[in-house]
């Protein structure tokens, strides 16, 4: 699913967290997405997870960075 669809399925389940797999092109990686007060953060399964502003996005930041990636939803983060 496109990076539109994925916030939409996020809102809707209402959950903490996702794991993701992203693809882009050929190539395919584990994410994390979050959302806390309203932004979006969005971390590599290898990174530390620290809410700051090196990974937080609004809607429309998120939208635009992640345009041409694809998304499938692993599970979900309680």
């Amino acid at each position: 699913m496109k990076a539109e669809e994925l916030l939409k399925q996020f809102d809707k389940i209402n959950t903490n967290g996702m794991q993701l797999s992203k693809r882009r092109g050929l190539l395919t990686s584990t994410w994390l997405l979050y959302q806390k007060n309203n932004f979006y953060y969005f971390f590599d399964i290898m990174d530390n997870i620290v809410f700051c502003d090196d990974y937080k996005y609004s809607k429309d930041e998120f939208l635009e960075e992640y345009k041409n990636s694809y998304f499938k939803i692993d599970c979900e983060i309680s």
